[in-house]
């Protein structure tokens, strides 16, 4: 079947959105025809006689909305060329554009002129893939080496691991066992991904190591600094700050008493931790760290259900 299929009749403020006259911030809720009415607009744009499909640019947030877009405007083209005139007619009258005999004939060529463009069709891609366009079209504006590409995800995951992989031997090599020490610690307290995600947000700090302003020895107090901590930091600080006026004990004791009125053995199990954690000095409180933190989050760091069920977080 041809257009009458494809394309459907727009009312009120659709059929003003796609006026190509205008400039037009359309917004609404999923699922009310926003792609449909953006796709009339990219039509009514290209039966305007000063435009050429090369002139249009649309961006989309997702491959899947730009492959749906670019579809339905193929569709419809498509059907143009070999509708006839009435079908036509219709189509062009439904989306608010003129349908006299000159009107008529500038559709039936619209098809063509798409597939003569640069690249064999329009231009309708995310975001992402027009930025990274961009960057390889002006890489030195950009202040990048010319020829410089984007990194694919997987890409990335095998020179991470490379990288982590190299820091290990080059640590074990040089005796450095502070930095295996720190990983084995890391690993044992988090995920496993979150080595990788250290790694990953030190590399997305690069302006802090390197050039002008970079951080430069000793960087431990600066990192203290960083965290909100004294330059001369260490553990009899954090003692201070496990004590009743520097951490929240109230939120611990309003979660030990939910859990205690909720009742049964998994509450009163969870709720055990934190009594003991608050009734301890401030050495032991840091001593019990880790166990605090094991029983109000799981390992991927959220809250645990008991403590969500109660609305103690």
């Amino acid at each position: 079947m041809s257009g009458p299929a494809k394309v459907y009749p727009l009312a009120g403020s659709q059929r003003e959105a796609v006026n190509p006259a205008d400039t037009v911030w359309l917004s609404a809720s999923a699922g009310t025809g926003k792609t449909q009415v953006l796709s009339a607009r990219v039509l009514r744009l290209l039966l305007q006689p000063d435009v050429e499909p090369s002139q249009i640019l649309c961006l989309t947030f997702t491959k899947a909305g730009a492959a749906e877009m670019a579809n339905r405007v193929n569709d419809v083209l498509a059907s143009w060329v070999r509708a006839d005139e009435i079908a036509l007619a219709r189509d062009l009258q439904a989306i608010g554009a003129e349908f006299g005999p000159d009107d008529i004939a500038r559709a039936r060529t619209r098809f063509a002129a798409v597939l003569d463009c640069p690249g064999g069709g329009l231009r309708i891609e995310t975001i992402h893939a027009f930025s990274q366009w961009l960057l390889s079209a002006f890489p030195l504006e950009a202040g990048l080496v010319p020829g410089t590409r984007p990194m694919e995800d997987r890409d990335r995951e095998l020179l991470l691991r490379d990288t982590l992989a190299e820091l290990l031997i080059a640590a074990e090599e040089q005796g450095d066992t502070s930095l295996t020490d720190a990983l084995a610690t890391m690993s044992l307290r988090a995920d496993q991904g979150a080595i990788e995600r250290f790694l990953m947000a030190c590399a997305e700090a690069r302006a802090a190591w390197e050039g002008t302003g970079s951080w430069k020895p000793p960087l431990l107090p600066r990192v203290y600094r960083l965290l909100g901590l004294k330059p001369d930091h260490c553990e009899e600080h954090v003692a201070a700050l496990c004590g009743g006026d520097a951490f929240d004990c109230r939120a611990l004791e309003a979660a030990e008493a939910m859990l205690r009125e909720k009742g049964g053995k998994k509450a009163l199990d969870a709720a055990e931790p934190i009594a003991k954690w608050l009734g301890g000095d401030a050495d032991q409180r840091l001593a019990g760290l880790d166990d605090l933190h094991n029983a109000l989050f799981t390992q991927k760091g959220e809250a645990r259900k008991l403590l969500k069920d109660s609305h103690a977080y």
